[in-house]
């Protein structure tokens, strides 16, 4: 005879050992008799919960949500079943494992066991739909959702917002942007909502999902986002860019500081809004001009350059200015941004605006340029509205021309070695002959070895080794050292004059042997102390002149080596004349 289930009460075929609509027992297995709903052998939780039919089982799984997530992940559902012959349970179990999501997988694993009605949790939140702000731009704020347990038992599962959304929060961002659920009755949520870097006004949308064992809820969230209105006169509360720029057209002279103090831009960037102007801002009036053109409420006056092409011819060591010319025929500001990528044209003045026309000055700096080859560049210019425009640039350093007096210095070099010569001797005699020597009355003081005069060097140092110190004091500063710099520069320098001058001394008395001899040779009257010392001093002079006339003409037939140190005589002098000729030149 048919069998009659003891729960839906629906007729299956005698040989049924389950009904085929939900599952309940039947006809008892082998060796005793099971009530409707009993489990053939007992399933024990981790903390020792006992359950003896489904109706426990499915009450333990909701009491016990954590443990069972747990034993579904591990797959001890399926084994069970297996074993008290359920196979169709043990296939749901089976392919609840496989689902990633283990809340939604026990879910649905266990309302689909064959229970009988059991009151267990039942989810419920409120509110049911999320409404937010309006909340200014750039600021945040909180907004609390309610869990309600409508049912009985423990409530458990997790509250997450959907990935990718940035201004929602549950302040559980190292747990993906979840939170926890746990209650018995009511469990209150704190969402934190950031408007930063949202476009106002504007709404974002978004949801949140909510999993547990007493349902799947999804909650609809929508922000709003106010603008923040302009806080500083004369444009106190514009709402919109259109609303200032309607304001800053009545007034164009108040917008001027605040659009070069930036007060604009930032409140641009306040609201989420891309600031219209790029590139380089304008001053003056012509701020204004440029905020109306990116912003396409004013159309940009067509600009054209005086001189696409420059070509400059620059002396060596002197730095050649000139400038470019932008112009518009349209009774309109001009305003631009110049920028070179060469180092030897420098740009003075790259931003530059003006009424109808703005002037570029440049400088070319020839030091940095080869000389007799033609350089090229293009002066790169960014007009009204982003207008590019462009200027060819060529310069060629010409050649140094050699000057009469360079190329006696060069022909002539004998020569200059013996004006150098007389030249350090009449330097020498204002510390030597007129400071150091201040004993001689008469020719025969000046024919006598300067060094055997008490005191001649210690007058001849102390008139002559402050000038290291000098030395020391000028690298240190040339090289912009610090005050301990300085100060360690200035003793070490004054050392070195020391013992530089007391050489340079005794050198000069040395050198000085073969005027002196030759001076007690010619003269024998004594015309007098005064007298005698310039005669001296004369005389040594055109001794060491004529010395140098001598060196120099050996030192120009002696090979490659004489006359690199020849040279070296004569480059300084030929350097200064370079100098001067080149200041010269218009």
């Amino acid at each position: 005879m048919p069998l009659v289930c003891p729960r839906c009460h629906r007729a299956n075929p005698a040989e049924a050992a389950y009904c085929h609509f939900d599952g309940v027992v039947l006809v008892p297995p082998a060796g005793g008799t099971l009530p409707p709903g009993a489990l053939p052998e007992e399933f024990v939780f981790p903390s020792g919960r006992r359950c003896r039919t489904f109706d426990d089982l499915v009450q333990g799984c909701q009491y016990e949500w954590e443990d069972a997530r747990i034993l579904l992940k591990r797959g001890e559902f399926g084994p069970y079943f297996a074993r008290i012959g359920r196979l169709d349970l043990a296939r749901m179990a089976r392919e609840a494992h496989e689902n990633p999501d283990t809340d939604i997988a026990l879910h649905q694993f266990v309302g689909s066991l064959p229970a009988s009605f059991t009151q267990g949790p039942r989810l419920d939140l409120q509110p049911r739909r999320l409404l937010i702000g309006p909340i200014p731009a750039g600021r945040e704020d909180e907004v609390r959702l309610t869990v309600v347990n409508q049912g009985k038992g423990l409530l458990q599962g997790k509250l997450s917002v959907n990935a990718g959304v940035l201004w929602l929060h549950t302040g559980a961002l190292d747990n993906g942007n979840q939170v926890s659920l746990k209650t018995a009755r009511t469990q209150d949520v704190t969402l934190r909502v950031s408007t930063r870097g949202l476009v106002a006004p504007q709404s974002y949308s978004t949801s949140l999902t909510v999993v547990s064992n007493g349902g799947v809820v999804e909650v609809p969230v929508r922000l709003d986002v106010a603008a923040i209105p302009f806080g500083r006169e004369p444009f106190r509360d514009a709402c919109s860019a259109r609303d200032l720029a309607a304001r800053m057209r009545a007034n164009p002279k108040g917008a001027v500081p605040l659009l070069e103090n930036g007060a604009i831009s930032a409140w641009f960037a306040l609201n989420g809004w891309t600031y219209p102007v790029t590139g380089a801002a304008a001053t003056g009036v012509a701020a204004v001009q440029q905020f109306f053109e990116y912003m396409a409420l004013s159309k940009p006056p067509p600009l054209k350059v005086d001189e696409p092409v420059l070509a400059f011819e620059c002396a060596p060591e002197v730095a050649r200015s000139s400038k470019v010319t932008i112009r518009t025929d349209a009774r309109k500001w001009v305003y631009a941004h110049a920028e070179s990528d060469v180092p030897w044209l420098h740009i003075t003045t790259p931003d530059v605006s003006g009424p109808q026309q703005a002037t570029i000055s440049f400088e070319i700096d020839p030091r940095q340029l080869r000389p007799g080859v033609t350089h090229e560049t293009t002066l790169r210019i960014v007009g009204n509205a982003g207008q590019p425009l462009a200027v060819r640039i060529s310069a060629v350093v010409r050649a140094p021309r050699k000057s009469r007096q360079r190329s006696r210095l060069r022909t002539d070099g004998v020569v200059i070695v013996g004006l150098a010569a007389l030249f350090y001797r009449l330097l020498l005699a204002v510390p030597s002959d007129l400071y150091a020597r201040s004993a001689p009355a008469g020719l025969k003081d000046w024919m006598k070895p300067a060094l055997i005069e008490p005191g001649y060097l210690r007058s001849f140092v102390l008139a002559t080794s402050w000038i290291g110190a000098i030395v020391g004091l000028l690298v240190a500063r040339r090289l912009a050292g610090k005050i301990p710099d300085l100060v360690c520069a200035t003793i070490a320098g004054a050392f070195a004059g020391l013992i530089g001058s007391a050489t340079l001394g005794c050198l000069l008395a040395v050198l000085d042997t073969v005027p002196r001899l030759l001076f007690a040779a010619l003269n024998r009257a004594d015309p007098g102390a005064l007298l005698a010392r310039v005669m001296w001093i004369g005389w040594a002079s055109a001794c060491w002149g004529v010395g140098g006339l001598i060196l120099g003409g050996v030192l120009s037939h002696t090979g490659p080596s004489g006359k690199r140190i020849l040279a070296s005589f004569v480059a300084p002098v030929a350097r200064l004349l370079g100098w001067l000729e080149s200041r010269s030149m218009p």
